[in-house]
C-alpha cells in the first residue's frame, strides 16, 4: 500500500512533494537507500494533504463563528452531505456513521501508518549523512506527535500506534488520553533540538514548529483533569521562545500575509505545500479559496456567469454566522476588510435589466456601522441595478432560518491561480494551508500567560497582534490593557485574526467554551438545542469498532 503512494525527492520546495509511481520496487531495497528514504519522508509530509485538502467539516461546523449552509448537489445528489454536515453542526443525530468522521479518523492514521514506515525504515537507511538522517526521522517524528494530537482532540482515548504494519491487524487497544498526550510530549521534547531553526528547503519541520506544536499541547492539557499544574507556564514559555526565537516575525500588516504568492513569508512556521507544481493526480489541489462563499450565479438572477474567473467558484457548504461579522470595530481594524468581501461587480451583461460588465450587483453594508434608508437611496442612485442585503438577512435561506443565503465572503485565501473545478467535488487550490503562524503564537502566549495568573503579559501579547492590525492612526484604540483579557476575549481575538484558518472546534473545546459559545451564536444548533457534554468528543466510527472484533468500544453518548 505505501510503496504504491510514495512521492519524490529533490532539493526544492516544489520537488519534495512532486508525485512519484514506485508500484514496482521492492519497497525494502528502494528505501534503504537514500533516495528512497527521502521519498518516503516526502510522502508523511505529502499525507497532511489527504486530511485538510477537502472541507475542515470537524473543524469548522458546530461552532460560533461558522455554521452550515446549502449543500450543493452533485450530479443531482447530495451525496449525503447535507446530512453529514447537520449531524456535525446540530449535533442531534451525529452517530458513529457518519462519513465525514469516518474519512478523517482513516486519513489521520493512514498519515501516522506513513510515519512509521519512515521511521522504521531509517534503521536500514545507508548511504546518508548521519545528521540529515536524523533530521529526517525528527521531521516524521513530529507529523506523527501533530497527528496523535489531532486524534486526541477530536476523539478522547485512541489506539497508540508506533511500530510499521506490514500485515492486517483489526485490534489496537485504545490508550488512555492522558497516556496519548505523554507520548506527543515525549516525542516534541525529544526531537526538539535535533531539529535546525531554519531549513534550507521551504516547508521542512523547524524548531519553531516543533516548540509551537509542543506550547499548544501543554496548553491544551493543562485545561485537563489530569493536567500538571505547570502546564500553562511551560506553554507561555515555549510559545516566548518561538517569538523571540528571530526565525519568525509579524509582517507588517495582516492583509500582507495572505497576499497570493506571498505564502513563504516569515509569519508562516508550519504549512501544508500546495506549490502548483507538485499537485499530482492522488491528492490534487485544496478548497479552502472556495469555502466560506456562496455562488453568484445561483444566488443572484443576472449578472455572473457559472466559471466565471473573477471571483472563482465559492461554496455555501459552511457561512460564517452574523456573531463572527459583530466581533470587528471597522473604524479601527483593518481585518474586517482584509479578510471579507462586501462587494461584487457584474462579470456578465444582462441587457433585459441595463446591467453591463463592471456594474455593481451586489452590496453587504459594513456590519457595525450604521447605514440608513439614506444610504441605500444614495447607493442605487449610482448603482440602479445593486442588490443591498443588510446584516438582519446574512443567515441561511434553508430550514426556515429567513435570511438570503448570503453574505460577505472569506476572501483573504483567494487564489487567483485556481483553476475551474471539473466538479462540486475537485478542488483546486494552489495556495499552501497555513498550519501555524506566528499571530496564532502570541495568542496561544497570551492564554497561557492568563491561565497562569499573568493578565499583564497576557495583554502584552494580545496587543502586538491588535496593533498590527490597526488602521493609520488608531493603534492606541486597539490597545487592550490586564482587565480587558478574559478567555471569552481571547477566543473573540483568535476569531478576528484567525478566520477560515481551521482551528475554532479545537479552541473552543480547549477553553471549555464549545457548548455555551455554540448555543448563544450558532442559530441553527441553538434551534435543535441538543448539546451535552458527550459531543465533546466524536463517535468512533462504526466500521473501526466492526473491525476490532468489540475490542474498540464506542465514546459514551453514542
Amino acid at each position: 500500500m505505501v510503496a504504491g503512494m510514495m512521492l519524490g525527492s529533490a532539493t526544492s520546495c516544489e520537488s519534495f512533494l512532486e508525485e512519484e509511481n514506485l508500484s514496482n520496487i521492492n519497497s525494502d531495497e528502494y528505501f534503504s537507500e537514500s533516495t528512497g528514504f527521502e521519498s518516503l519522508v516526502a510522502a508523511s509530509y505529502a499525507s497532511l494533504r489527504s486530511i485538510w485538502q477537502h472541507e475542515p467539516w470537524l473543524f469548522c461546523l458546530g461552532v460560533d463563528i461558522y455554521t452550515r449552509g446549502e449543500s450543493e448537489l452533485v450530479s443531482g445528489s447530495y451525496g449525503n452531505r447535507d446530512v453529514y454536515s447537520s449531524e456535525l453542526n446540530e449535533y442531534a443525530t451525529l452517530d458513529a456513521e457518519n462519513g465525514y468522521v469516518s474519512s478523517f479518523y482513516t486519513n489521520v492514521y493512514y498519515g501516522i501508518q506513513v510515519c512509521n514506515t519512515a521511521i522504521a525504515k531509517s534503521e536500514t537507511v545507508s548511504g546518508m549523512n548521519a545528521a540529515t538522517l536524523a533530521q529526517r526521522v525528527a521531521e516524521v517524528r513530529f507529523l506523527r506527535a501533530y497527528y496523535y494530537y489531532l486524534l486526541v482532540e477530536q476523539f478522547g482515548d485512541v489506539a497508540l500506534v508506533t511500530d510499521e504494519i506490514r500485515t492486517a491487524v483489526t485490534d489496537f487497544p485504545r490508550s488512555t488520553e492522558q497516556d496519548v498526550y505523554s507520548f506527543i510530549i515525549s516525542e516534541l521534547t525529544d526531537i526538539s533540538n535535533v531539529l535546525p531553526v531554519t531549513q534550507s528547503n521551504y516547508g521542512r519541520i523547524t524548531q519553531g514548529a516543533v516548540k509551537h506544536l509542543l506550547s499548544l499541547v501543554y496548553l491544551t492539557r493543562g485545561y485537563k483533569s489530569y493536567g500538571q499544574s505547570t502546564d500553562f507556564s511551560t506553554a507561555a514559555s515555549l510559545a516566548d521562545e518561538v517569538i523571540n526565537g528571530g526565525a519568525y516575525k509579524l509582517l507588517d500588516t495582516f492583509a500582507e500575509v495572505f497576499t497570493p504568492g506571498n505564502e513563504e513569508n516569515k509569519e508562516i512556521i508550519f504549512s501544508v505545500q500546495y506549490d502548483p507544481s507538485s499537485l499530482g493526480s492522488q491528492y490534487g489541489g485544496n478548497g479552502q479559496q472556495s469555502l466560506f462563499g456562496f455562488e453568484l450565479w445561483n444566488k443572484v438572477t443576472g449578472g455572473f456567469e457559472n466559471g466565471n474567473p473573477t471571483y472563482g467558484w465559492k461554496k455555501n457548504q459552511f457561512m460564517c454566522t452574523q456573531f463572527l461579522y459583530s466581533l470587528y470595530n471597522t473604524n479601527d481594524d483593518s481585518r474586517y476588510e482584509d479578510t471579507f468581501k462586501s462587494v461584487f461587480y457584474a462579470t456578465q451583461a444582462a441587457e433585459n435589466i441595463g446591467l453591463k460588465v463592471g456594474d455593481m450587483r451586489l452590496y453587504f453594508p459594513t456590519y457595525d456601522q450604521p447605514f440608513t434608508e439614506a444610504d441605500s437611496l444614495a447607493i442605487m442612485s449610482e448603482n440602479p441595478n445593486a442588490i443591498i442585503i443588510t446584516k438582519e438577512f446574512w443567515k441561511q435561506d434553508i430550514e426556515n432560518m429567513g435570511g438570503r443565503g448570503m453574505s460577505p465572503m472569506v476572501w483573504k485565501f483567494f487564489d487567483p491561480e485556481a483553476s475551474w473545478p471539473g466538479n462540486n467535488t475537485n478542488y483546486t487550490g494552489t495556495r499552501d494551508i497555513f498550519l501555524f503562524r506566528l499571530a496564532d503564537t502570541y495568542l496561544m502566549a497570551a492564554e497561557a500567560y492568563f491561565k497562569a495568573g499573568n493578565s499583564a503579559t497576557a495583554a502584552q501579547r494580545i496587543n502586538a497582534v491588535r496593533e498590527r492590525a490597526a488602521k493609520d492612526g488608531h493603534k492606541s484604540a486597539m490597545s487592550i490593557t490586564a482587565s480587558d483579557v478574559s478567555i471569552d476575549f481571547i477566543l473573540d481575538e483568535r476569531g478576528r485574526e484567525l478566520v477560515g484558518e481551521y482551528k475554532r472546534w479545537m479552541d473552543l473545546k480547549r477553553t471549555g467554551k464549545l457548548i455555551e459559545r455554540t448555543l448563544k451564536y450558532n442559530k441553527l444548533t441553538a434551534k435543535i438545542n441538543k448539546m451535552d457534554d458527550h459531543i465533546l468528543l466524536r463517535p468512533i466510527p462504526q466500521s473501526v469498532i466492526d473491525q476490532s472484533n468489540g475490542s474498540v468500544t464506542q465514546n459514551p453518548g453514542y
